[in-house]
């Protein structure tokens, strides 16, 4: 279990939201801290949660290997984003690789629980 007196790194993984819930339930069931931050963005404004996880570097290895297993990239059809005000078409699908998470790891170099 992770305690508060040793966290040494931050943690912010950028989920979509529809693997957010599997990953959550595994990182609180082994012990580890999650605040969630409600997000969206990037080239196709998917909705995303933010997670802020402070933890001991040597749990690093443990964290990522979670995230990877929980959020894994897929190909899907989306819908182009044309302007064309006077047309009525339909809209151009392009495949885009969607899921999976962006992480950042950030040394702490203080930590006090007030």
């Amino acid at each position: 279990m992770s305690s508060y007196d040793d966290v040494n790194q931050l943690v912010i993984a950028i989920i979509s939201r529809s693997q957010v819930g599997l990953l959550t339930d595994r990182l609180i069931g082994d012990g580890f801290y999650v605040t969630e931050i409600d997000s969206s963005g990037g080239i196709l404004h998917e909705a995303t949660l933010s997670l802020v996880i402070g933890l001991d570097q040597s749990r690093l290895p443990h964290l990522l290997a979670h995230i990877r297993d929980c959020c894994r990239t897929r190909r899907q059809f989306i819908p182009a984003h044309v302007e064309a005000p006077l047309l009525e078409i339909q809209p151009m699908m392009i495949e885009a690789e969607v899921g999976g998470a962006m992480v950042y790891v950030l040394d702490v170099e203080r930590f006090e629980q007030v």
